[in-house]
């Protein structure tokens, strides 16, 4: 199986066919109804060849999710160009976080079709690196809020981890809140970290 950083940034131009397939077919099928062989000759790549770099459509699929975080990172980097606070950066992520859920059906429907499919990639490598690269991802952001004395938490690396958990889980599971309406769940999420976090002066 090929690693995060390959799967993430393909230098292998069939790897990068074969994941744009895999985009197509599963965005228009679904993950049950499309097929290796029909991704294979969509890629203009043999069977054979898919095999050498996925062992099965579970893995491709997996990969496909690695290869598409790539928009959000893009997304993220154009927002943030002209911004100078953490504060305001934290709230894009979360901002970018939602929205990149909620436009890419491939990642929320899929899962709540295929419960199967949910459990195997909660324990799966990639998941893994895909998850702590996001939660480097926010520390940094939570150590420069620390130095421009904007935030307030002992534990940098935990607090990034929560704000993680969080955004997926507002996003892909949608939890009702009793007594609470929200039009947006990273605007909802962000006023709860302002009371855990946020300096206030």
């Amino acid at each position: 199986m090929l690693s995060y950083t390959e799967l993430f940034n393909p230098t292998d131009p069939r790897v990068e066919k074969i994941l744009k397939a895999g985009v197509k077919h599963f965005t228009k099928y679904g993950f049950r109804k499309s097929s290796i062989g029909d991704i294979c000759m969509d890629a203009g790549i043999s069977k054979p060849t898919f095999y050498k770099f996925f062992d099965r459509k579970e893995s491709l699929f997996f990969a496909v999710m690695i290869y598409l975080s790539r928009e959000w990172y893009s997304s993220y980097y154009e927002r943030i160009k002209d911004i100078k606070t953490a504060t305001d950066k934290l709230s894009i992520f979360l901002a970018v976080t939602e929205e990149y859920l909620r436009s890419s059906p491939l990642l929320t429907e899929t899962f709540r079709q295929a419960p199967d499919l949910s459990r195997s990639w909660a324990g799966h490598p990639l998941n893994q690196e895909n998850y702590l690269a996001s939660v480097d991802f926010v520390e940094k952001i939570i150590l420069e809020g620390i130095a421009s004395d904007e935030f307030r938490t002992k534990d940098p690396r935990r607090t990034a981890h929560i704000i993680v958990l969080s955004s997926l889980l507002f996003v892909i599971f949608e939890p009702e809140i009793p007594g609470i309406a929200k039009d947006s769940d990273a605007r909802f999420l962000f006023d709860l970290l302002q009371h855990g976090i946020l300096k206030h002066k």
